[in-house]
């Protein structure tokens, strides 16, 4: 870990402060910045698709190893971290490759709308369409939701919304909303609190994400917060940190957590597992030691990246479908 910090530090030399530019600016660097890294992982085809939403289309890149069918038993519908503001599918793109060849299905890694220009909830109801859209295709599919980071955020949310959605067409009398069967979180954010133990070792951003960074991220995602689109069921701010007050955990897919030492939101993924099983959930969690937010990304140095991938996968193996469609590998 020390060489990569070492690492990172010699790339951004010279570079304004990324967490300080503006947001346009600030999604340009972050691309040049992990452009060397996107060699990284197993080679998979990749092709670009535009699916519907009710607010116009949200582009996904479909990940396709080689030798696995598009209409396969699973599907990953991968969202990416980033504050809600930065990142894409591309910058992502190796972490997304290692979970398809690990769990040997497709995958859809979702270009969300980005915040402040587009605020919670679009971003949200983005993932929420894609997942939808996910279930149409493939009924008869495992369908696996991972995010990392914000990424974790908006599964956690997506996957909150789509069981009160599918409580309210059940009331209705309609077909069923598939919600997703497994759920894998990667140091993901689930409160506005910038208190605890993490918060104050590593909230200067000597390891990357600072306290000021991650206050602006948040600050940009729940600017002019409220209803958007057309859906008869909005989300409320319960779904933009989930740990809220009043926040209704019960009745989730099981989920894999994954929090990293030195990360000022390590508390926050051990608070969202303690809450998860305490709300009657099976949930499954690795701290991963000495490494820093994000590190997922830099598989090329960390062999801790190929470990997780691999848990990742038993974990979604050993699930049940939560939608009636039969068991898969």
């Amino acid at each position: 870990m020390v060489a990569l910090l070492a690492r990172l530090a010699q790339a951004r030399s010279g570079q304004p402060n990324r967490y300080l530019l503006p947001f346009p600016q600030a999604r340009a660097q972050l691309l040049a910045e992990r452009l060397p890294w996107l060699d990284d992982g197993p080679s998979c085809d990749l092709q670009r698709r535009s699916l519907p939403t009710a607010g116009g289309s949200v582009d996904v890149q479909v990940v396709r190893p080689p030798g696995v069918d598009q209409a396969g038993t699973a599907l990953l519908i991968y969202l990416h971290g980033g504050g809600w503001c930065v990142g894409s599918a591309r910058t992502h793109e190796p972490i997304v490759r290692r979970l398809a060849v690990a769990l040997q299905c497709v995958a859809w890694s979702v270009d969300y709308r980005l915040a402040p220009e587009h605020p919670f909830p679009a971003g949200l109801l983005d993932c929420v369409a894609v997942i939808e859209q996910a279930g149409r295709e493939h009924p008869g599919a495992k369908l696996i939701v991972a995010g990392d980071s914000a990424g974790a955020n908006l599964a956690m949310a997506a996957a909150m919304w789509l069981r009160e959605r599918r409580k309210t067409v059940a009331t209705a009398g309609v077909s069923s909303v598939a919600v997703p069967d497994a759920l894998l979180l990667f140091y993901g954010v689930y409160t506005q609190v910038i208190e605890g133990p993490s918060m104050a070792a590593y909230g200067d951003g000597r390891y990357g994400l600072s306290v000021a960074a991650h206050q602006r991220y948040m600050q940009a995602y729940q600017s002019q917060a409220g209803p958007n689109g057309s859906h008869a069921l909005q989300p409320d701010q319960r779904y933009a940190l989930e740990l809220s007050a009043g926040a209704d955990l019960a009745g989730l897919p099981p989920a894999f957590l994954v929090a990293a030492q030195i990360d000022i939101l390590r508390d926050q993924t051990l608070a969202m597992c303690q809450a998860l099983r305490a709300a009657g959930n099976e949930t499954d969690l690795l701290e991963v030691p000495g490494v820093i937010h994000g590190f997922l990304s830099y598989g090329k140095v960390l062999g801790e990246v190929g470990e997780v991938i691999s848990r990742a996968a038993a974990f979604v193996h050993r699930q049940r479908p939560l939608n009636g469609r039969p068991t898969t590998g």
